[in-house]
């Protein structure tokens, strides 16, 4: 999924970047660079996913089986 989508949908659902980073424990830049795709980390994909309440390999693809 293009990062604009998962932005999108993201949006559209009240999910903020700002609340996984906190939940994780991590910087929002974090959360950030995965929903671009320049970093990669799964567990941060997987929240992203979880939250979306969409598969992991739709969201990001790369992580699909």
């Amino acid at each position: 999924m293009k990062p604009n989508k998962i932005r999108a949908l993201m949006v559209e659902r009240g999910i903020k970047q700002a609340d996984i980073a906190r939940d994780l424990n991590i910087r929002k830049a974090s959360v950030n660079g995965v929903v671009h795709g320049k970093w990669a980390s799964r567990r941060v994909a997987t929240e992203v996913a979880r939250r979306l309440n969409l598969p992991l390999e739709k969201v990001f693809p790369k992580y699909a089986a």
